[in-house]
């Protein structure tokens, strides 16, 4: 189609590692399948961290706390990671006193901290799917 370039030859091999990079990826969903229909339903954890620098006063964490429903966001400031356990019981107690409602399902991506086994105990006690 183009003066003067060469004629360009196929590889006598076809790379599977090539061919895995040039392909494209799904788009996410726009909407997901399910959504939470009252208040505490469903509310999504994650902890985000080491941030640098510090806080003033030495905090390196954050862990927050998101309802499906309402998509009300809770932050709190941890010092370390396994603080995560005494923060996730006292959101439990302010929210549920609050609202009057309970935690029916906790989403994480079951990171160590919400893996153990007093977490899952807890959790197991109140009801909470995870």
């Amino acid at each position: 189609m183009v003066i003067g370039l060469p004629e360009l030859k196929s590889p006598p091999r076809i790379c599977d590692d090539c061919m895995t990079g040039k392909q494209h990826r799904a788009s996410f969903p726009k909407k997901t399948h399910w959504r939470a229909t009252q208040i505490l339903q469903l509310i999504h954890v994650d902890i985000r961290g080491p941030l640098t620098p510090n806080s003033n006063s030495g905090k390196r964490y954050l862990i927050t706390f998101i309802d499906d429903f309402s998509r009300k966001i809770w932050v709190y400031f941890l010092v370390e990671k396994v603080e995560a356990f005494i923060t996730f019981k006292n959101f439990k107690t302010d929210v549920e006193k609050e609202t009057d409602l309970t935690i029916k399902c906790l989403r994480t991506d079951r990171g160590g901290e919400f893996m153990s086994q007093e977490f899952k105990k807890i959790c197991d006690n109140n009801g909470i799917r995870r």
